[in-house]
């Protein structure tokens, strides 16, 4: 599998502290991340705006030292800016009210008073700037995002529109990516007890969410962590993909080619 860039950008060894423990930064990001997810989901956005927002908050950090701004704000002007650039647009007060209730418990929304509207100003003004250290490239292809010109509406008991894996099994999708795509074949490919007996897809999906926490959105392409979850899945439920012993090449290059799983 190949890495589409620096290892520094979202993930790699340099994520990595004495003992093989996440850095510093790390721990930053992931709980950042951690919040923008709560906090899409609490504004009723969907699972690719979500992913949108924690891609462009990783992407900024890739370009910007996390010192030179408040991690938070720019985790709710990603919000902001992801729910334009997926079209689901928010309010910057739900926002604030949102990250006000996460971080206080309990309270009541905030007052339109200075404080609100230097909040607001601040969001706003963080959206400028992240788009020209992007250079308004803030369209991404997810691993669950319909590619391009493309469309499905399949029904697999697979609700890939909440970005929360325990509504993963209750309705259809009506969108389809590389995930839904690849699951589909999987479960036509094997045996319907043994896919009825482990939860093959709701593991893949909550991998994939909880990849967001890092960077590996930014190093890999859609494609192959939509494999890599589902092939870590099957792992995990000691799965086996019928006559692959036999077979000429891993079930997994039947959908992309170019993927190497050591």
């Amino acid at each position: 599998m190949e890495a589409r860039g620096p290892d520094s950008c979202g993930g790699g060894d340099a994520a990595r502290g004495a003992e093989g423990r996440p850095a510093p930064e790390a721990r930053v990001h992931f709980r950042v991340t951690r919040f923008i997810m709560e906090a899409g989901v609490k504004l009723g956005m969907q699972s690719i705006p979500i992913a949108t927002a924690c891609t462009i908050y990783h992407k900024f950090f890739c370009e910007i030292d996390l010192d030179a701004y408040d991690p938070y704000l720019v985790a709710m002007s990603s919000l902001y800016l992801a729910g334009k650039v997926e079209e689901q647009h928010l309010r910057t007060r739900d926002i604030i009210n949102v990250s006000n209730r996460y971080f206080h418990p309990g309270s009541e929304p905030l007052e339109l008073d200075s404080r609100f509207w230097a909040l607001r100003d601040s969001i706003v003004q963080c959206e400028l700037l992240m788009l020209r250290v992007l250079r308004f490239q803030v369209s991404f292809q997810h691993p669950h995002k319909v590619p391009a010109g493309e469309s499905a509406t399949i029904s697999t008991g697979m609700n890939l529109s909440v970005f929360d894996p325990e509504s993963a099994p209750t309705e259809p999708s009506r969108t389809c990516g590389y995930l839904l795509h690849y699951l589909i074949s999987l479960k036509n490919w094997l045996n319907r007890y043994s896919w009825q007996r482990t939860p093959v897809s709701v593991t893949a999906w909550a991998l994939l969410r909880d990849s967001y926490h890092g960077g590996l959105c930014l190093r890999f392409r859609a494609q192959h962590i939509a494999v890599a979850v589902i092939h870590l899945a099957l792992q995990a439920y000691g799965v086996e993909v019928p006559a692959e012993a036999e077979a000429e090449k891993p079930w997994w290059q039947i959908y992309t080619m170019d993927t190497e799983i050591p």
